[in-house]
């Protein structure tokens, strides 16, 4: 009769409790589960100030806002501290999530996506499928925390659009899978290129001002090239708004606000995600199990 070691061993991949080291084979997820937890937490209120910018297409329903300082000024006066932290708690769960299981899932895709010569079209590949596939899971996360954000019912929300409403922007959102694409290959790149130049074996360690450094580049590359879907996906996620999908939004949206109302949001944005990406980044790289 099989001993209940022998089930064990069944259940659990030997990679977890490979040489006594029960978390060896999640290294990337569990750095990627730390980034996300302490990026969120420091850099929420800069979230919650992009997805106001970008959603507001004018209408009268909306506050107005003189400037990123008045529009802190007047959330602290109308809700104190707290009302910067608004639709916090499911990106406290989502940004977690999705950074771990894409850390996670990037390496185990990219050891299969070798199917092209360039090493940053590989990177790029394997960035897109993972972020796809992560999306899929979260995206109903990500419409909570945009309706809490935007100080809307999330419990409304069923009710009033059943299952789908819970992925409602998720065509953009895809689209936007593009961004930490980018960002992802353009940091492996850095990361490869500093190692090759100091003589070290990929992915070795590095030291943290390279993180830093090659963290804040890839953010912001990332960012300014594929902000647009950003606000199409917030748009289209807001209850108060009414599009016939992402090509009406983006028509609607560039025929009355040019196409600067594509980029609304965008600086506040970038000092959301610079420190964000920095902060996830350097937990990921230097948690102690990576």
């Amino acid at each position: 009769m099989p001993s209940l070691s022998n089930y064990y061993f069944i259940l659990v991949p030997p990679s977890i409790y490979l040489d006594g080291n029960f978390l060896h084979g999640y290294e990337h997820l569990i750095g990627g589960l730390c980034g996300g937890v302490a990026s969120t937490m420091t850099c929420h209120p800069f979230d919650l100030l992009k997805i106001r910018y970008s959603a507001n297409e004018g209408s009268l329903i909306r506050p107005k806002y003189n400037g990123y300082i008045h529009a802190v000024r007047s959330i602290l006066k109308a809700s104190g501290f707290r009302g910067l932290y608004q639709g916090l708690s499911p990106s406290i769960i989502g940004a977690p999530v999705s950074w771990g299981m894409y850390f996670h899932l990037y390496h185990k895709v990219r050891a299969q996506t070798e199917i092209f010569p360039a090493v940053f079209a590989n990177n790029l590949l394997a960035g897109s499928v993972t972020g796809g596939i992560v999306l899929a899971i979260t995206n109903p996360m990500w419409v909570c925390k945009t309706r809490l954000c935007l100080q809307y019912e999330t419990s409304q929300k069923k009710q009033k659009e059943g299952f789908g409403g819970f992925y409602r922007g998720f065509i953009p959102g895809l689209m936007g899978t593009t961004n930490g694409a980018i960002q992802f290959a353009i940091y492996n790149q850095m990361k490869d290129v500093r190692c090759k130049y100091l003589n070290l074996e990929q992915d070795s360690e590095l030291a943290t001002f390279d993180y830093l450094l090659f963290s804040a580049m890839s953010k912001i590359s990332s960012t300014v090239l594929t902000f647009p879907y950003q606000v199409l996906r917030t748009r289209l996620q807001d209850q108060h708004a009414s599009y016939n999908g992402v090509v009406d939004c983006a028509t609607k949206t560039f025929r009355r606000e040019g196409m600067g109302g594509l980029y609304k949001g965008m600086w506040v944005a970038i000092l959301k995600q610079l420190p964000n990406g920095v902060v996830t980044y350097v937990v990921y790289e230097k948690s102690g199990i990576c």
